[in-house]
């Protein structure tokens, strides 16, 4: 299924990185979303886990463009954030109806995460002593 996904082209170490990076990244969307959607009605706590997904899904590809200028000699710096998905896009993917390539699945499960993560019930706060 993923036989031809580049990320089989890097290196083992590198892999390793990119795997790492992408778990971190996916750790911050979701502990953003477990912090500052701790309050408001369930449906206002899901559109907010939208748009924290939507803002991940524009911005990333500078963090991971950032990763492989490490891991790649004589990449330039440049700026490859384009233009911001439409939401067209963003059904297409938590559809998983995008191409068959692993950070297209892993990025519609950390969509499908971010939503699990805002609708999660919340613990009741203590009351200090």
């Amino acid at each position: 299924m993923y036989d031809g996904d580049s990320f089989f082209t890097l290196s083992g170490p590198a892999r390793i990185g990119l795997a790492l990076l992408s778990l971190a990244l996916a750790a911050g969307v979701l502990g953003l979303l477990r912090v500052g959607v701790r309050r408001g009605r369930l449906p206002m706590r899901l559109i907010a886990a939208a748009a924290v997904f939507y803002l991940f899904e524009w911005a990333a590809p500078q963090v991971y463009y950032q990763y492989y200028r490490l891991i790649i000699p004589g990449l330039p710096a440049q700026w490859v954030i384009g233009a911001p998905p439409s939401p067209s896009d963003i059904a297409r993917l938590a559809a998983f109806q995008d191409k068959a390539a692993l950070s297209e699945h892993g990025r519609a499960l950390l969509f499908w995460a971010c939503l699990v993560a805002a609708a999660w019930p919340r613990a009741p706060r203590k009351a200090a002593a």
